[in-house]
């Protein structure tokens, strides 16, 4: 009887004993792929009106398309979704004998894309996007070099107007040409797309005071990028 229960419990805890010596490979689990996208840019705002009444001022029109630079960090949720954030800035300044007009554009948003891989080094993202831009004008008299004591006695005249952040949107679409490498994917990302915002523009100086008279503009128009995509390979951990 006694043999029989040490062979009953035997072959119980048999698979236990053996779980115990040559426990199971642990788990692999990926980091999510990450791309980082640093970019150069152009945007053609909507100044049209803005320059008609700059030059009827005297004031020098500013350039149809401003030109400047950004970065988005993306990751990948499940096989192809791309989400992530975006800024970017342009700038742009013109000048005649006595005044100089800077123009600047602020944004940043909220990205999400589709990745379509149509071959290994070629893939087309089409972008949406919510984010917000800030427009900025900025109007300074030209001095030249004076003497503290003029500058003191008269500063001089600059007006900053700006609208502050408005809600935006943009819709794009991107071509990734990639390198594959054994440290990751590397290669160059094209995008066009559109700005728009249907908000009114309130524009008002640095004080709060709100500037009226202003021409009916909206937050809109075209914007490029080109940039430098960074894929680093995903790592691999293992969990304990």
């Amino acid at each position: 009887m006694r043999r029989r229960f040490i062979l009953f419990f035997a072959f119980i805890f048999a698979p236990v004993v053996a779980q115990l010596s040559y426990p199971e490979p642990e788990p692999a689990v990926t980091a999510p792929e990450a791309w980082l996208v640093p970019f150069a840019c152009a945007y053609q705002p909507d100044i049209v009106e803005f320059n008609r009444r700059f030059a009827s001022y005297g004031i020098p029109a500013a350039s149809p398309r401003h030109y400047g630079w950004g970065v988005e960090i993306r990751s990948v949720v499940g096989n192809n979704f791309l989400v992530g954030p975006m800024l970017f800035r342009t700038r742009d300044v013109v000048a005649n004998e006595t005044i100089q007009l800077r123009t600047e554009t602020n944004a940043i948003f909220a990205l999400a894309g589709w990745k379509l891989p149509l071959f290994r080094f070629l893939t087309i993202v089409p972008i949406v996007g919510l984010g917000g831009v800030q427009p900025v004008f900025q109007i300074t008299e030209k001095t030249g070099d004076i003497p503290l004591e003029s500058l003191l006695t008269a500063p001089g005249k600059i007006a900053t107007l700006s609208p502050g952040f408005k809600p935006t949107g943009i819709a794009a679409l991107e071509l990734n040409l990639l390198v594959p490498t054994g440290s990751g994917n590397y290669g160059i990302s094209l995008r066009g797309g559109y700005l728009y915002s249907p908000f009114p523009l309130n524009w008002r100086l640095p004080s709060g005071a709100r500037v009226t008279g202003t021409p009916d503009t909206k937050i809109r128009g075209p914007w490029f990028s080109a940039g430098i995509t960074l894929i680093p390979a995903a790592e691999v951990t293992r969990v304990q």
